[in-house]
This record gives C-alpha cells, structure tokens and sequence, in this order.
C-alpha cells in the first residue's frame, strides 16, 4: 500500500516532464518574442541575433556531423528526419538560459533574485531536456553534447556583446547595434515582423511542421 503514493507521484512527475518537453519550442520562442516586443533595445536585439546565430550552426553541425537519431520514437507526431548530434533543443536551451543567468549575476550579484532566476532557468530546461531523452528524441551524448556547445556559444557571445572578449576585446556588438537603432535607442515596432521571420525560420519545430504540410500537399497532389 505505501507503494502507491510514490507511484503517483512518479506519474505525475513524468507528466509534469511530458507537459515541459512537448510544448518547450512554443513556450520558449513565444516568451522571447514577447521580451523582444517589449523591450526592443540594444540588449535584446543582440541576444536575439545571438540565440539565431547558434541556432543556425546548431543545424550547421548537424550536417557535417551527421549522426542519426536513436531508434524507437515514442514522442507524439513524426519522428523528425534530421540528424541528432548536437540536440538543437539543448544547444538553444544551453544558449538562452546561459545568457540570461550571466546577465543576472550581472545585475544583481549573488543575491536572491539570480539564484531563483537561475534556478528556474536550469529545472525548466532539465525537464525538457529529460522528456527528449525518454522519447528517444536524441541520446544523452547529443543532449550533452547540445548543452556544451549552446553554453559555450553563449559565454563567448555575451563577452563580444559588451566587450568584453579577451581576444577581440575591441567587439562591442552592443555598440554597434545601438548605432543602427534611432536616437531614442528603441526599434520601431513595426520592424518586429523581421526577427519574427528570422526566428520562425530557424524553429526546428516550424521547420519539421512546414515541411511536413508541403509533403502531404504533395501527397494529395499526386
């Protein structure tokens, strides 16, 4: 009988985990988007170009590396054909939430507010990283392997942004967005449709989606 309660609880641990993975891409780029939005200055837009840019050699990688996918899929929908070393999802995750926890430890030091800034950021990406591996999304060593390149882009990308590469530190890519922008710092809202193409065109999710509706149109077609 004392069994059962810990069964519960694993379930609704695993569905809690199932819930994060499944709706990860949606809630991530809705979430940036929305920050972007509002908040459409120089720091933004120089994250935004940065989490785009490690998007792209995230696929980049996939390319030259070209491993496969495990087998057994177990995830809802199509098992995606692309390859799996390194895992987007990871390396995207690993980028945002870096990003973010190194700009925390900026603002506010070792107070509380960065250890619950960082804390949320790593469990929410555990999770979805934990549900690709259940569902045979990628293996350990392509999460793992995500996870490192998605930090390490980031640590190097916030250093260039406020100029603070030791190896280039004349980059300030921070400036030299802010020389683009008007004089009151701010993009003009209407300009938003840009990185909205941008970033749905290097959503892995979008992409599979896209390319699964023009294959069954071709399907129907033929």
């Amino acid at each position: 009988m004392a069994e059962a309660p810990k069964e519960t609880s694993i379930a609704s641990i695993s569905k809690v985990i199932a819930k994060i993975g499944t709706s990860t891409s949606t809630v991530v780029a809705g979430a940036f988007f929305l920050a972007l939005a509002y908040q459409r200055d120089s720091f933004m837009l120089t994250f935004f170009t940065g989490s785009i840019l490690n998007s792209i050699s995230s696929k980049v990688l996939k390319k030259v590396l070209n491993v496969k996918r495990p087998e057994g899929y177990e995830g809802k929908g199509i098992q995606p054909l692309d390859g799996g070393m390194p895992s987007s999802h990871a390396m995207s995750l690993g980028f945002i939430c870096t990003y973010c926890i190194i700009q925390a430890f900026s603002l506010f030091g070792n107070e509380i507010q960065t250890i619950a800034i960082s804390l949320g950021l790593v469990l929410y990406a555990t999770a979805s990283l934990i549900y690709r591996v259940q569902c045979k999304l990628h293996t350990m060593d392509q999460i793992i392997a995500g996870l490192v390149f998605g930090i390490t882009n980031s640590f190097i990308w916030h250093s260039l942004a406020f100029g603070k590469n030791l190896i280039l530190p004349g980059v300030n890519i921070m400036e030299l967005v802010s020389a683009l922008l008007p004089e009151s710092g701010i993009m003009p809202i209407q300009y938003l449709a840009i990185p909205a193409l941008f970033g749905a065109a290097v959503v892995g999710s979008f992409e599979r989606r896209f390319s699964e509706w023009l294959s069954s149109k071709k399907a129907k077609a033929s």
